[in-house]
């Protein structure tokens, strides 16, 4: 085995890891989250003189430039090169565990081992759970059969849905409910807290529940149980900004929510 050119062992290992559960990981199933995360642990094991680290090979740029045939004094680091012949983002990681493996090989060196099974997130049994890092690629696939239909009809793809929803569980404060049925999750209700100078309150963000499920007193359920916690941590109110209708403003009514004639919304740009 030729060391220099293989991956330092702890790193060996945590790729190993990183492969079988990405989201666990990263958040999102995506290359360009796996490379921040490379610079970032490197970065963090220089400054604490922690070990060698040898993420990533450093042949291995050379090996991907070779690849896709492509030399020039300022190449394009290998993740954007990856990721400029293979825009989908999941398919992009794919491709670059193939690269990786293939770079292995040729050093004779051990390959970062493919999981034997697909993972999947710890919670799923029937009914609520806090939304974690490892649920977002699921809760996107949801997310999009809800707002891509009626009253919305949004556009989103399963890129923009993973972004989004991602965006909103980095966001400081974060909380985050699931409901799931049979490993499958059927809507989630996702916000943050906030301090304000008589005490934090709280943004629904994000409440969906399938169009399959609806009407059955799910979005309730998931409310009430949000309010709930938010109650334990001593929000004083929560707020939300929604569209007008009966299934949107008037459900929320039901709920206890008033609409504030004293607001307004404001908006710069595509009306």
């Amino acid at each position: 085995m030729n060391r220099e050119k293989d991956i330092t062992r702890e790193e060996r290992e945590l790729l190993t890891r990183m492969r079988e559960r990405p989201g666990m990981y990263l958040g999102t199933e995506s290359l360009y989250a796996l490379d921040l995360f490379i610079q970032g642990y490197q970065a963090a094991s220089l400054i604490h003189y922690l070990h060698e680290v040898r993420v990533i090979p450093e042949d291995f740029q050379e090996f991907v430039e070779d690849y896709y045939f492509t030399r020039h004094p300022n190449p394009l680091r290998w993740s954007s090169l990856i990721q400029q012949h293979q825009p989908d983002d999941r398919k992009a990681l794919e491709k670059f565990w193939e690269l990786l493996n293939e770079y292995l090989a040729s050093v004779d060196c051990e390959e970062i081992p493919a999981p034997a099974e697909k993972y999947m997130p710890d919670s799923l049994e029937d009914g609520m759970h806090t939304v974690l890092p490892a649920h977002i690629q699921m809760l996107a696939e949801s997310y999009m059969r809800t707002f891509n239909g009626e009253p919305w009809w949004d556009k989103w793809d399963r890129r923009t849905a993973v972004v989004r929803l991602e965006e909103i569980r980095r966001t400081p404060g974060f909380c985050g409910l699931g409901l799931w049925q049979d490993g499958v999750p059927l809507g989630a209700i996702l916000g943050r807290s906030e301090h304000y100078f008589d005490g934090n309150c709280f943004q629904i963000i994000e409440l969906w529940v399938e169009p399959r499920v609806q009407k059955q007193g799910w979005g309730k359920k998931l409310l009430d149980a949000l309010i709930r916690e938010l109650r334990d941590n001593h929000i004083r109110r929560v707020y939300l900004i929604t569209m007008r209708g009966e299934m949107t403003e008037g459900f929320y009514q039901k709920c206890g929510f008033s609409t504030q004639e004293g607001m307004c919304i404001m908006q710069l740009g595509d009306n």
